[in-house]
């Protein structure tokens, strides 16, 4: 006889403090006081926690069509004189 099967469990199982939904990695950077007070603040601000900030603005740092667009508003930018020139205000 085989063991029973548990069924997939479709929400986050609370461990201790962490929730599961993924595997993931722990990072530890050093801050220094006044920069962590100011990343907290900030989160605090914005509703979320320091973790989620930091990996907001990583993901973002790393998003390559984010990186894509940013580089068409520069060649945009080098040629606005031309764009007002042509076509006015």
């Amino acid at each position: 006889m085989s063991p029973p099967t548990l069924p997939a469990f479709p929400y986050p199982v609370q461990q201790g403090r962490c929730t599961v939904l993924d595997m993931s990695r722990h990072v530890t950077i050093r801050l220094d006081e006044d920069f962590h007070e100011r990343l907290k603040a900030r989160a605090a601000a914005l509703g979320t926690t320091v973790t989620a900030l930091i990996t907001e603005v990583t993901e973002r740092e790393l998003d390559e069509d984010r990186k894509d667009f940013l580089s068409g508003i520069e060649e945009f930018a080098d040629h606005w004189g031309y764009f007002q020139e042509r076509f006015g205000n």
